[in-house]
């Protein structure tokens, strides 16, 4: 079976023009190995190879529009006209053989597809006029027919096709001056030996612009970028309202040709499209015909002429043995009949082709048809009876038609099923599989897409999201029930330990005492820093006293030091800690207050070398500063306080360790108040 390629049957021998398997263009490529002609071995011809052809069937007009529309959107990625002009007229080509009147004819693929690309490239901006110019530009004056082409013509250099190559009748390798016209150089015998050289050189002297008459190159005259970028829009815009045209759309048409500049020319009869197998089966034919003569007429003279520089066959290796005649006839008869037929002209309005599809056993383009037509249940039914189980269920998604969907749905993975589901938007039936799941979460989703907050609610409190649920309440102005899930959301975070999270919830729904009371079970230290971080600036004020009273009943001068130095009485909680001879927590207080003669003779006693120095230097103490020059390096190790300040200070790091590894929170910050 043919390849797309062109590769395919039995291994022949290469062809004169080509050299690789699978060269040239796609699907009109030759049979064996060999160049567009085919090669001369056994493989000649299209339709005998390797192929998908087979199993997909005949290329019509519309997958051929759909595979240059892909080409015209790579050239216009790259933005070149140029490149663009090729796929345009092979979709001009096309769409004039299908011979629509309207876009509406077209299948939905391929008129999206055709839309979009069009108007793409017909919004690609116009580029520069040339020096000199006027818009629209004057068309080109057409040449007369029979005039050689600008390139050559102009030389005089002699075709290539002008030389008779080697083998064929009164050319005979080692004669010269063999098959040249007059006036050319004389050829080498060499040169004369070896008709593929000698047409490659003929065609480079051609392409480089050499006169061959008298050896001298030619200069060709320089092209002007701009005219050619604008002659190549003017060309690709023409295209464009050509495409609109055949396309049954003249206003777009009218559009596209107004901005080419050119008036728009009568279309020649393009002959209707032919169904493919048919177009296919007689060109093989034809092929197969064309083949056999040139093989008959060229493979003597082609092993004379060759032989000797082929050099000698690699042996074959041992054919497998054949199948039985019967089995070889019974493989073609199976092939035959599973191969696809073409579309067969149907006739009536889209039911009785419909049914006349249905009838032929197409089972799967009747429901396509159906489907167009909006007839979702008969479309259903086709799709199923057709194998195509998740085209059924889409089209009954798209239908309504629940209960033919539900029949479906046990049918389709269970990964799968919501996903085709959404995007087909039945939330009724993905309500209905995540409640059977016991998925309440996405159900409280589905009720907040559709603006239910109510049930969005009661959903998330059935699956323990108190948050979420709270909030949906909050939106529906039922603040008993979110005041009810908040006291469910307080006593599980002091269940877990986040006692600033529930007191954070508390602030945030204005109830500061039920906050301080559920702050009030912790050490007092946590307990100020936590009111501090909710701005209770004056509950934890009425805390720092009272602590600050049962230090004084208690006699604890480290404790009433850390209450005074928190309720911002600096200066005394300072005299305080070097009374009770903590001096370096003396010292960073008397440099907190700006209080830096204390601070820096502190420092000296401390033997804190480079804090004294640093201190007497921001005095101005030049006798200070040479006597801390003279303290050690190293800081000796600290002497234990008194065995009462010791324990206080053991106590408060103790306070501020378990502060530090419970101070985490996952409630909103204090500052957010929420709606009431």
């Amino acid at each position: 079976m043919p390849q797309e390629n062109g590769s395919g049957g039995p291994r022949g021998g290469r062809g004169r023009e080509g050299g690789a398997p699978g060269q040239g263009p796609r699907r009109d490529g030759p049979g064996g190995f060999g160049g567009r002609d085919g090669g001369r071995g056994r493989g000649d011809g299209p339709g005998r190879g390797r192929g998908r052809d087979r199993a997909e069937g005949p290329v019509g007009p519309g997958q051929r529009v759909i595979a240059e529309l892909s080409t015209l959107e790579k050239a216009l990625g790259k933005s070149d006209l140029g490149a663009e002009k090729q796929p345009l007229e092979a979709i001009v080509r096309s769409l004039r053989s299908m011979r629509v009147k309207s876009l509406e004819e077209l299948d939905l693929n391929v008129r999206g597809r055709l839309i979009t690309t069009l108007l793409r490239v017909q919004r690609q901006t116009r580029p520069p006029l040339p020096e000199g110019s006027t818009w629209p530009l004057a068309p080109a004056a057409p040449s007369a027919a029979g005039e050689a082409g600008s390139a050559v013509g102009a030389t005089g250099v002699v075709a290539v096709s002008t030389l008779t190559p080697p083998g064929t009748p009164g050319n005979v390798p080692g004669e010269t001056d063999v098959g040249i016209s007059e006036g050319s150089p004389a050829v080498t015998k060499e040169i004369a030996e070896t008709a593929p050289l000698a047409d490659r050189e003929a065609a480079s002297g051609v392409a480089t612009g050499e006169d061959v008459s008298t050896g001298a190159p030619v200069e060709a005259p320089a092209a002007d970028p701009a005219k050619e970028k604008i002659v190549a829009y003017v060309d690709v815009m023409y295209l464009v309202g050509r495409a609109w045209r055949a396309a049954g759309d003249p206003e777009r048409a009218t559009a596209a040709f107004s901005l080419s500049g050119r008036e728009p020319q009568a279309e020649r009869e393009e002959p209707a499209a032919r169904p493919a197998g048919e177009r296919r089966e007689g060109e093989r034919r034809e092929g197969r015909e064309r083949g056999e003569r040139r093989e008959g007429r060229e493979r003597g003279e082609r092993r004379e002429g060759r032989e000797g520089e082929r050099g000698e066959r690699r042996e074959r290796g041992e054919r497998r043995e054949r199948a039985p005649e019967g089995e070889r006839r019974e493989g073609r008869e199976r092939g035959e009949r599973e191969r696809r037929q073409p579309l067969p002209e149907l006739t009536g309005d889209w039911k009785e082709q419909a049914k006349q599809l249905e009838g032929m056993g197409r089972t799967r383009d009747a429901a396509r048809m159906h489907e167009r037509n909006k007839s979702f249940a008969e479309a259903a039914r086709l799709f199923e009876a057709g194998g195509d189980v998740r085209s059924a269920l889409r089209a009954a998604l798209e239908g309504k038609e629940n209960d033919i969907a539900r029949r479906l749905m046990a049918t389709v993975p269970p990964e799968q099923l919501a996903q085709v589901l959404e995007k087909a938007g039945a939330y009724e039936l993905l309500m209905e599989l995540y409640i059977g799941k016991g998925d309440f979460e996405n159900v409280a989703r589905l009720y907040e897409r559709a603006r239910q907050f109510d049930q969005a609610a009661l959903a998330y409190e059935r699956a323990g999201k108190l948050s979420l649920a709270r909030k949906a309440y909050e939106r529906t102005r039922d603040f008993a029930a979110a005041n009810r899930i908040r006291d469910l959301e307080v006593k599980a975070l002091v269940e877990r330990g986040d006692r600033l999270g529930a007191a954070t919830l508390l602030v945030n729904a204005g109830r500061r005492q039920e906050a301080v009371d559920v702050l009030g079970t912790l050490p007092p230290p946590k307990a100020f820093h936590f009111l501090q971080r909710l701005k209770l600036e004056e509950e934890a004020k009425t805390l720092a006293q009272k602590e600050l009273a049962r230090a004084e009943a208690e006699n604890k001068p480290a404790g009433r030091a850390r209450w005074l130095e928190l309720l911002g009485e600096s200066a005394t909680a300072a005299a305080l800690y070097e009374e009770i001879g903590r001096k370096e927590k003396a010292l960073g207080l008397y440099e907190q207050i700006g209080h830096l003669p204390k601070a820096a003779a502190l420092a000296e006693e401390l033997q804190l070398r480079d804090r004294a120095i640093d201190l007497y230097t921001k005095l101005g103490d030049n006798a200070g500063v040479q006597r801390a020059q003279t303290l050690p390096a190293t800081p000796p190790p600290k002497k234990p306080a008194d065995a009462a300040a010791a324990a206080e200070e053991a106590e408060e790091i103790g306070s501020e360790d378990q502060k530090g590894s419970e101070g985490g929170s996952s409630a909103p910050a204090a500052n957010e108040r929420e709606s009431q």
